[in-house]
């Protein structure tokens, strides 16, 4: 409930001009940075901005773009995720679309982030008490068209998209997953239920957002995240984690350079996160949801 809120607090609900929109972007990145070492102060500014953006998405005027240097670049990975949400119900799921939204309005080396943002929407539009939450929270504009068919876990759907955009989809929906169930062993529960390509990234997308919505305890839960799963779940979880201080890191430069570890297993994973970070920076973009040296 916190984190839906938050998101929607960020949003204004009517068009944002350009300028506005690279402005507002630079103020919630820049009122993260007064507490960079304290992931709950990061993790609401990465959710006010992600409503702005979806704002941006829902509310469209022909100058609007992701793809504007004027934007933050700390805050590129969370505007296209926000705005490829928005988007999937601007375009009422129309795959098509969603495809041209994608290639002609995001930064290029960000396109993944967009599509990933698709996923969220995917699991908000499922029939269910989430569903019923985010509509009275406004984050479902009344008369809103239904869903896709899930026949196949969305068979008919993922079909338009090639094999790594799927995963993104699938993360993203994950991603929600893990806001919509009282436990993180609710949402394992239920990714387990998927075809086998699509539990992986179900659950990595979980654990980020378990990441972001438990931030306080992030050390903790690093140092007890060898969960009793089959070692592939595992590894997805464990990913989604450090993925989520790697992206922290990236909306604050420097957040992790004080994070301090809970016990030995945190230390591990906390070093590789940094090793990931120090590779988003070389590379000059983090890879959408992605470690270059995950856990296996």
């Amino acid at each position: 409930m916190k984190g839906v809120k938050t998101v929607s607090s960020g949003a204004v609900n009517r068009t944002i001009p350009q300028a506005e929109f690279q402005e507002g972007c630079r103020r919630h990145q820049q009122e993260a940075t007064r507490n960079l070492h304290d992931m709950p102060s990061v993790v609401a500014g990465l959710w006010k901005t992600e409503g702005f953006a979806t704002t941006l998405g829902k509310y469209r005027l022909p100058e609007n773009t992701l793809n504007d240097p004027k934007i933050p670049r700390e805050s590129y990975g969370i505007t296209h995720v926000g705005y490829g949400a928005a988007s999937t119900e601007h375009a009422h799921f129309d795959t098509k679309m969603l495809t041209e939204i994608v290639e002609t309005l995001s930064e290029p080396n960000y396109r993944g982030f967009t599509y990933e943002g698709i996923g969220s929407i995917l699991r908000i539009y499922e029939p269910g008490i989430f569903k019923f939450m985010c509509g009275v929270l406004g984050l479902i504009p009344k008369g809103a068209p239904p869903g896709p068919d899930k026949t196949g876990f969305f068979a008919g759907f993922y079909s338009a998209f090639p094999p790594n955009v799927r995963w993104l989809i699938t993360h993203g929906y994950g991603r929600l997953v893990g806001f919509s169930k009282i436990s993180v062993y609710k949402a394992f529960d239920e990714a387990l239920t998927l075809p086998k390509e699509h539990i992986a990234p179900c659950v990595q997308g979980t654990a980020f957002a378990f990441a972001m919505m438990n931030s306080v305890e992030m050390a903790r839960l690093l140092d007890k995240s060898a969960i009793p799963y089959e070692p592939y779940v595992r590894a997805a979880f464990q990913n989604g984690l450090v993925y989520g201080l790697i992206f922290c890191d990236w909306f604050v430069p420097g957040f992790l350079a004080k994070f301090h570890p809970a016990g030995k297993l945190s230390e591990q994973l906390l070093t590789k996160a940094r090793d990931e970070a120090a590779l988003s920076q070389k590379r000059g973009y983090p890879l959408p949801f992605h470690l270059e040296n995950p856990v296996t």
